[in-house]
């Protein structure tokens, strides 16, 4: 059978504050509880020694309730945003130990010796916790809320799971987002697209915190039509968030948070590059969310500096080593801009989950088909306009007589940015010559953000009152006269590159 689910994690005891903040809402809310059910669930996940299926993205379990047995298969599915939609096989056992020769043939890949499998399945790990399942009608469907309390288990290591997941019985997918909304409102939690099964090899094998890079562009067909290529914008810019915030909050690495940032300036470009065609109030009302959740992100920009600087792979750390005192002040800045801002609470922010909740259900729903026309159309009939329409603005920005200061270059770096998120969108229905034509302008990028580095060490040497400001005062007077000249030397041959498109 095939499920479809939304899933929540939270920070404090999902049962206990759903019971307390919820239940009482639900008859204001015509939220009808038909049942109620609490288990205890002991589950088991098995995998063969060479991690088959870890690495056919699938989770094998053998799960205890009391006395009965069960054993179940989950494919790899769809996840979009963090709405999964997935293939489930579940197996009655009379004993806790696995077979997978009890599952129909259908359901294995076809090159996949099961026998063999079968015979070298190990006890990786285990989830243990206390399930509350309500079945729920809403909206004439029927949805059920499961809140899981527990933990994550292997040999030498646990982790805490407090989790909701909303699945679809019967109706309309968008009672989903009605729940989800008012589960919003009244608990801090956040979507999540980590199953209970990679929690537990993320335990297994150690956390791997390595950045997850966007394509080089959004994969498109010239057949595409705008509606769908909007909904994959959508959905790369919601997947690249949420992988990024959860490797944040497993490991605290301030990278994720660039990614993160990201992702929400991604999200903005797409809905402002679409809202034209595709208008309608819900992408509108979307629209107005986005602008003034990413202010709330605009702290970033000085972090990535300080990272930068920080960093001992950067240009600035040989000659930095010789000034502990800047040092230890960048590290103190970096230290406070961290406390200020509190990250991990801006991912369980409200305003963070609307938004997220509300641009799946816009992907599910395409309200704009019901209000405006052309959606059906091509995206390459609109492509061309919109990229020419961008890079005009550039261009008025930057003319070649007029010379480019770091004033100049900070003014212009958020067109500059929308503009190659534009490139991103849509530049995989021009093969020829694109990444020419952007490489200049990526490299006028990393070079706003060397100069935003330096603009910040200068200002933190008058700041910092240093014994050996004066020398080091004249190093970053230097290093910005350089790379003003190797800037402008990048915008003129970009400048004079052919578009594209």
């Amino acid at each position: 059978m095939s499920e479809i689910e939304l899933k929540f994690v939270t920070g404090e005891n999902a049962q206990q504050r759903f019971s307390e903040r919820l239940i009482p809402l639900f008859d204001k809310q015509k939220v009808t509880v038909v049942s109620h059910k609490q288990m205890r669930l002991e589950n088991d996940y098995y995998d063969t020694e060479k991690f088959d299926f870890q690495q056919s993205k699938m989770g094998f379990r053998v799960r205890g309730n009391d006395g009965r047995y069960e054993q179940t298969l989950k494919t790899n599915g769809v996840v979009s945003g963090g709405l999964h939609t997935r293939s489930e096989y579940n197996v009655d056992l009379q004993t806790p130990t696995p077979d997978l020769t009890l599952f129909d043939a259908s359901v294995w890949p076809q090159d996949w010796d099961v026998g063999s499998k079968n015979s070298s399945l190990t006890r990786q790990f285990s989830t243990h916790f206390t399930r509350d399942a309500y079945v729920v009608e809403v909206n004439g469907s029927k949805v059920e809320i499961v809140l899981d309390c527990g933990e994550a288990i292997t040999d030498k290591a646990s982790s805490p799971i407090n989790e909701i997941e909303l699945e679809l019985i019967d109706g309309e997918v968008d009672s989903l987002f009605v729940l989800a909304l008012l589960i919003n409102d009244n608990m801090e939690v956040r979507l999540s697209d980590v199953s209970k099964a990679a929690q537990g090899y993320q335990l297994l094998h150690g956390f791997n915190a390595k950045i997850r890079p966007l394509p080089n562009f959004l994969a498109l067909k010239e057949s595409t039509s705008t509606e769908e290529a909007f909904c994959q914008a959508v959905q790369i810019a919601l997947a690249h968030w949420q992988h990024h915030e959860h490797v944040f909050c497993e490991s605290g690495s301030i990278k994720m948070l660039a990614e993160v940032a990201k992702s929400i300036q991604l999200l903005l470009q797409s809905v402002s590059l679409y809202l034209p065609v595709l208008q309608c109030p819900e992408l509108l009302r979307l629209h107005k969310k986005l602008i003034a959740y990413a202010q709330q992100w605009g702290w970033q920009d000085d972090l990535q500096s300080l990272r930068y600087l920080l960093s001992k792979k950067s240009l600035f750390s040989k000659t930095l080593s010789k000034h502990p005192a800047i040092v230890s002040y960048l590290q103190g800045r970096k230290t406070g801009l961290m406390h200020a801002h509190q990250p991990k609470q801006l991912f369980f922010n409200n305003e963070a989950t609307d938004i997220k909740i509300e641009a799946i259900r816009l992907v599910q729903r395409k309200p704009w088909q019901a209000c405006s026309t052309g959606y059906d159309h091509k995206v390459s009939d609109h492509a061309k306009g919109w990229l020419s329409q961008g890079w005009q603005t550039v261009q008025q920005s930057m003319p070649l007589n007029k010379n480019m200061g770091p004033a100049n270059y900070s003014a212009i770096e958020v067109l500059l940015r929308q503009t190659l998120w534009s490139g991103f969108l849509l530049g995989d229905l021009f093969v020829e010559e694109r990444g020419n034509f952007r490489a200049p302008w990526l490299d006028l990028l990393t070079g706003i953000d060397e100069l935003n580095a330096l603009l910040m060490l200068h200002k933190s040497i008058d700041d910092a009152e240093i014994e050996t400001e004066d020398e080091l005062r004249k190093w970053t007077a230097q290093k910005l006269t350089t790379l003003i000249i190797i800037m402008e030397r990048t915008r003129k041959v970009a400048m004079q590159r052919d578009v594209y498109w």
